[in-house]
C-alpha cells in the first residue's frame, strides 16, 4: 500500500508515477477517485471524457418508471397535463393556479404536477409519496330509531355483525311483545265473556228467587181463601 502522504502530483500529471497510481487504484479506489477529482479541480489534470464513464450510455436508455410513477401516469392522462402546462385556458376558470389554490383538490393537483414532471413538461423534483388510504373503519353507527328500539344511546357504534345482532334482537323482542299483547287481548276477551256469563247466571238466580217468592205468597193467599171459604 502506498504512503497516504504521497502528494497528488506524484500520482497524476505529466511526471506522475504510473506504478503508484495503479497501486492506489487497485488497493483503494475511493481514494484514487477522490485524489483524481481534486487534481482535475486544481487544473493539474484534464477531466476524462464523459464517454469514458461506464454509465455514460445509460443516459440514452429509455426512461423506466417505478410502480408509483406508473400509477400517477395512469391516473392523470396526457391531455390533462398538456391542458394545464402546455395550453392553459385563457380567461377560463379551469387553470393550474385555481387548481393549486383549491384546498379540496390538493391531492389531484399534486398528481397533475407529478405527471407533468414525469412527462418532461416541467423540471423534475422529488415526487412526494402518495399517502396511503386510511383503512375503512370496521364500525358503523346504529340508526337512532334502532337505538331507541334496542334501549341503546344515540350514536352507538358497532361492527356490521353487531348491527345484525341488534336488528335480530329488536325483531325477537318485538315479536314476543306482540305475542304477549295478543295473549293479553285474548285473555281480556275471555274474562269479559266469563264476567258476562257470570252476570247472566246471577241475573237468572235473582229472577228465580223472585219467582219463588211470588209463588210462595200466592200459595199463602190461596190457603187463606180456602180457610175463609171452609
Amino acid at each position: 500500500m502506498i504512503d497516504p502522504n504521497t502528494p497528488n502530483h506524484k500520482l497524476f500529471g505529466k511526471n506522475a508515477d504510473a506504478r503508484l497510481a495503479t497501486e492506489l487504484y487497485n488497493t483503494d479506489k475511493p481514494d484514487y477517485y477522490r485524489r483524481r477529482a481534486q487534481v482535475e479541480k486544481d487544473g493539474l489534470l484534464a477531466p476524462k471524457p464523459v464517454w469514458t464513464d461506464p454509465d455514460y450510455r445509460k443516459r440514452f436508455d429509455p426512461k423506466q418508471f417505478t410502480e408509483d410513477e406508473l400509477n400517477i401516469l395512469a391516473q392523470i392522462p396526457e391531455d390533462v397535463t398538456t391542458h394545464y402546462y402546455r395550453s392553459p385556458s385563457s380567461g377560463g376558470s379551469d387553470t393550474l393556479g385555481n387548481l393549486a389554490a383549491n384546498p379540496d383538490k390538493q391531492d389531484y393537483y399534486n398528481k397533475v404536477r407529478a405527471a407533468a414532471m414525469l412527462r418532461g413538461l416541467i423540471p423534475s423534483a422529488p415526487i412526494a409519496p402518495q399517502p396511503e388510504p386510511k383503512p375503512a373503519s370496521p364500525f358503523v353507527t346504529v340508526p337512532d330509531a334502532d337505538c331507541d328500539r334496542a334501549g341503546l344511546p344515540h350514536g352507538y357504534k358497532t361492527t356490521s355483525a353487531g348491527l345484525e345482532t341488534v336488528k335480530r334482537v329488536i325483531a325477537d323482542v318485538e315479536a314476543k311483545r306482540a305475542d304477549a299483547e295478543r295473549l293479553a287481548a285474548t285473555t281480556a276477551e275471555k274474562l269479559a265473556r266469563d264476567a258476562a256469563v257470570d252476570e247472566s247466571v246471577a241475573q237468572f238466580g235473582r229472577l228465580l228467587e223472585i219467582n219463588r217468592e211470588i209463588d210462595a205468597k200466592q200459595r199463602e193467599r190461596d190457603a187463606a181463601e180456602k180457610a175463609v171459604a171452609g
